[in-house]
């Protein structure tokens, strides 16, 4: 019998990441579960084994210290051979502000944090990736993606993150390596909660902005990226697939339809 395939996901311990580590665990991959709080990633890591994953680990991971990822890269290597599967999704967000006032010490840590660490689990991983001659990565972007919101370092490294899946999709493609990304919308995970809770979110207002008037649960960002990741998605590369509930294309349809209404022609 084969052995089971592996997916490592960075930034797994909780919302979006932990919601891909246990989809991926339905489907009878090996889980690694990669981050910085070892309760948490411990907990993630008996979900998987919950769900269906035949071995399930933690390995604590810092993504902003370069060291700590090249030796989860070297422990995923020795424990279970090259992975099938790596996606990058550890992440800190930022309140709004504007470029004018961003502090460079915060500018400095998100790019560290958001868009080195992600670059780094794709070049540790894509080399072992390459010479195995295949595996696919995922990446996390956002809505920040493609849409200048106000979050001055948070929006330029999503951008990034977006350019890099681009390029190595492109370098990494002859040797049988898949790269693409999800971007995450509005998602309902357990900080947004708190944020509405706690009355610091009006979530009709937020609904009001997609498509689809409703949110985004982390379930269905899994889902995306399950098939990016999967064979199904075989001649899919390089791609960042918004998963959003229609915010991309409900923010300028309402804005055009303001100053341009549609009026209905009179009956003959």
């Amino acid at each position: 019998m084969a052995e089971a395939s592996t997916a490592v996901v960075i930034g797994g311990t909780s919302g979006i990441g932990r919601a891909i580590a246990e989809r991926f665990a339905e489907e009878g991959y090996q889980v690694v579960v990669a981050g910085r709080d070892a309760s948490r990633g411990k907990e993630a890591a008996e979900a998987c084994e919950s769900a269906g994953a035949p071995r399930a680990v933690f390995v604590q991971t810092d993504v902003g210290d370069p060291a700590s990822v090249e030796a989860l890269a070297q422990d995923v290597s020795n424990a279970f051979g090259t992975p099938h599967v790596v996606v990058n999704c550890a992440g800190i967000l930022q309140s709004g502000k504007h470029v004018l006032d961003q502090d460079l010490t915060e500018d400095e840590q998100m790019w560290r944090i958001n868009y080195r660490g992600t670059l780094l689990g794709c070049q540790l991983f894509g080399r072992l990736m390459s010479a195995a001659g295949r595996g696919a990565i995922l990446n996390v972007g956002s809505l920040a993606s493609f849409a200048p919101l106000s979050l001055p370092a948070y929006t330029p490294g999503k951008h990034a993150v977006l350019a890099l899946t681009q390029i190595l999709a492109a370098e990494l493609g002859p040797h049988g390596v898949r790269v693409n990304a999800v971007a995450p919308g509005y998602t309902l995970s357990d900080g947004l909660k708190a944020r509405i809770a706690k009355g610091e979110r009006n979530p009709e207002a937020i609904q009001a902005t997609t498509a689809l008037r409703r949110f985004v649960e982390p379930r269905d960002v899994a889902e995306a990226a399950l098939f990016l990741c999967s064979d199904r998605a075989a001649s899919i590369t390089g791609v960042t697939l918004p998963v959003d509930a229609g915010w991309l294309v409900q923010a300028p349809y309402a804005q055009y339809l303001q100053g341009n209404p549609i009026r209905q022609t009179p009956a003959i």
